[in-house]
């Protein structure tokens, strides 16, 4: 990152991108459940404006995985090294 920081240590970084990092994969996973109910939904036969608006949180959630997504993918390189990453998750619990 080439950012000097006076008070905040490099493992206290590494903890906040992977905080970053694992809240952008919960961020994924529940739009994919959501999406995952809203096809349920839709192939289940409702109708009119319930099934519009069933359709609209779809696209909406589609394309908020798409931007959740590409935020991930720009993360990755600044993560900290996949040991450091471990000690972390399992120092957090």
């Amino acid at each position: 990152m080439g950012d000097t920081y006076i008070t905040l240590s490099q493992e206290e970084q590494d903890k906040i991108t992977i905080d970053f990092y694992r809240g952008q994969e919960r961020d994924a996973f529940c739009h994919r459940l959501n999406l995952q109910r809203y096809t349920a939904m839709l192939n289940s036969g409702i109708s009119g404006d319930w099934r519009q608006r069933v359709l609209a949180l779809k696209t909406e959630t589609e394309k908020r995985l798409a931007e959740v997504v590409s935020i991930m993918d720009a993360t990755k390189p600044q993560l900290p090294s996949q040991e450091v990453i471990n000690k972390y998750m399992s120092e957090a619990g």
